[in-house]
């Protein structure tokens, strides 16, 4: 009977735990591009971070439309820009919006119910007041539009 034993030193019969040169750098490279791609994603930036704004924003809008036909009812959507709030009138749930956000309504005179609150107003048929919410941030603009006769919601880049 022939048995390895474990003195027994020849280059063939020993294993060595650990990696190969090779392998360290397959890994090193997988992980520099991860990084990579994915540093930009998950980085804030001005432009992801006015985009999201303006999406809140629209389907607030958009709720407050869907509301009033459910309701058969006029519904406001509020929004206060100098505390970067807005709420769906009657709701009571304020959102904010974040601090490096510069916000603007523009709506009618008998909508304002502050030196800086003011609302837009949806009807059971769809239609509304009509407005603009213009946010902005660092070098970029979005507009939030509201058609007055169909209640339509736009989203647009503004030139600064």
């Amino acid at each position: 009977m022939n048995a390895v034993r474990s003195t027994d030193r020849s280059p063939h019969s020993r294993r060595v735990a650990g990696f190969t040169l090779v392998e360290l750098l397959i890994a090193f490279t997988i992980l520099i591009t991860l990084s990579a791609v994915l540093a930009p994603v998950l980085m804030p930036s001005p432009a992801r971070t006015l985009r999201e704004t303006g999406s809140q924003i629209t389907t607030t809008l958009r709720e407050t439309r869907r509301l009033a036909r459910a309701a058969q009812t006029r519904k406001r959507f509020l929004i206060d820009t100098r505390s970067k709030q807005f709420a769906v009138d009657g709701t009571g749930a304020w959102r904010a919006l974040p601090d490096d956000v510069d916000v603007m309504l523009t709506t009618g005179r008998s909508l304002l119910t502050g030196d800086s609150r003011g609302g837009i107003d949806f009807f059971p048929d769809g239609s509304s007041t009509g407005g603009r919410v213009s946010l902005s941030m660092a070098d970029r603009s979005l507009d939030v539009d509201i058609e007055w006769l169909t209640g339509r919601i736009r989203v647009k880049e503004a030139a600064r």
